[in-house]
């Protein structure tokens, strides 16, 4: 089923020979860019190609909006009251969260590791996963980042939605609905995207120095081989770190939707990106991008690509790495004899 599956996508031009590569299972056309946005000169088809693509087809972007928008009307009697810290609409908002990262975590892993679906048809390598052993929580890889994912990670990320919902509600930072101030809802919704990659950067470099990279994000680098669970697999500190880029909303006009989609892009994507497959194959032809080469990298590298291509950090400060054998080359100039 699974070669069948992988014939007629190529056959369809879905799947290029050459993103079969000597160093990956599988990989994208390389060298991988960044968003054009932040190139000069300035390229209008090349920008509006990039959102058009993140905004008006099946994506984690769009989908993640109308998860946004859906959650919203769920929960939009429960928030009518966010003013009062209630255990009610706490409570829901945490298992919306809760809900949905079993869904695409425990649903990707069902499809992509457990029952093999896809087989190994545009993998990034072949293994899948680790089989054991004393580094992981439980000595199990699986059970170690389901844990850290559920009793951490929703709960840090349901603790600032919360948070900003009750701020929201109380009217104690600035608002915005898409009837009266349309501009501003969407150039919110637009670099939504951008500013967690630019938070993401400089949180993620921070995590890599000595004392914090041993003592707390030692755990999420467990996961060599990823996995949709390992996405959120993380120490208490860096949940409490990553998901911090939300507090942007304190400043910025914001709405329940918008926060909620912030939320999502953050939880969310990273079960994506750890899907550890380009694409998801069904009825025979892809049909959506989960996997980001773009991190894949940085957990098989280590010291490249701490940020992501929605903002060109790793350019601009000489850690981004294309996927190309010059740019690993690079990499190892740039460390010496200690990752020759």
């Amino acid at each position: 089923m699974q070669e069948n599956a992988y014939q007629a996508a190529e056959s369809l031009g879905d799947v290029p020979e050459h993103g079969k590569r000597d160093e990956w299972l599988y990989a994208p056309d390389l060298p991988i860019g960044n968003n054009p946005l932040f190139e000069w000169p300035l390229n209008a088809r090349r920008i509006i190609a990039y959102y058009r693509d993140s905004w008006l087809t099946l994506s984690e972007v769009s989908l993640f909006f109308g998860l946004a928008i859906a959650s919203w009307l769920l929960l939009r009697g429960l928030l009518n009251g966010a003013a009062d810290l209630s255990a009610a609409w706490m409570f829901s908002v945490w298992g919306v969260n809760l809900g949905l990262v079993l869904l695409f975590a425990g649903g990707f892993h069902l499809f992509f590791y457990r029952f093999r679906v896809q087989g190994t048809t545009l993998k990034y390598v072949p293994q899948f996963g680790h089989r054991g052993g004393a580094r992981f929580t439980f000595g199990n890889q699986l059970h170690d980042n389901m844990f850290w994912s559920l009793a951490s990670g929703v709960t840090v990320w349901t603790a600032y939605l919360a948070g900003l919902l009750w701020a929201h509600a109380n009217g104690w930072t600035p608002a915005v609905t898409l009837a009266d101030s349309p501009a501003i809802f969407i150039l919110v919704a637009l670099f939504t995207g951008p500013w967690i990659a630019f938070h993401f950067y400089w949180g993620h470099r921070f995590l890599h120095l000595g004392p914090l990279y041993r003592h707390v994000h030692a755990l999420h680098h467990r996961n060599v081989n990823v996995g949709p669970w390992s996405g959120i697999s993380m120490h208490p500190v860096e949940h409490v770190i990553y998901f911090s880029s939300m507090l942007i909303h304190l400043v910025v006009p914001s709405h329940p939707v918008l926060i909620m989609f912030h939320g999502y892009m953050l939880s969310l994507s990273a079960i994506f990106g750890h899907t550890g497959f380009h694409e998801m194959i069904i009825g025979n032809r892809p049909r959506m991008a989960v996997g980001h080469f773009h991190h894949q990298l940085h957990h098989r590298y280590f010291e490249c690509n701490y940020g992501s291509v929605d903002f060109p950090l790793d350019v601009w400060f000489g850690t981004f790495h294309d996927g190309t054998r010059e740019a690993r080359q690079r990499l190892k100039s740039r460390l010496g004899p200690r990752k020759s």
